[in-house]
């Protein structure tokens, strides 16, 4: 949420009006309302062809991203499914990266 000044303003239109265009989904425009977050997570995921993480320090501290990244580790070694995209916004110390 602390980054998606930066996501807002470049990365979305970079990518949505790119040719041919991604079609992102982002959680303040993209998630059903009043839908259970773990749900739309893991639909959001599970319906993308790639999932993309913004890494920073904020990102490293949420725990709602923490999960996000669970997920997509879960799918990579259950499902076979190598879909992840990182993108380091800011150097990170490797310390503070979570080691699941």
């Amino acid at each position: 949420d602390m980054d998606s000044g930066w996501v807002v303003t470049y990365l979305v239109p970079e990518l949505e009006q790119a040719e041919p265009p991604l079609q992102l989904c982002l959680h303040k425009r993209d998630f059903v309302p009043g839908g259970w977050i773990l749900d739309n997570i893991m639909d959001a995921i599970e319906k993308s062809h790639r999932t993309l993480f913004v890494l920073s320090q904020h990102f490293i501290r949420s725990e709602w991203c923490k999960y996000e990244l669970d997920y997509t580790h879960f799918r990579l070694f259950d499902q076979n499914d190598d879909t992840v995209v990182l993108i380091l916004l800011e150097p990170i110390d490797k310390d503070t990266i979570p080691k699941k």
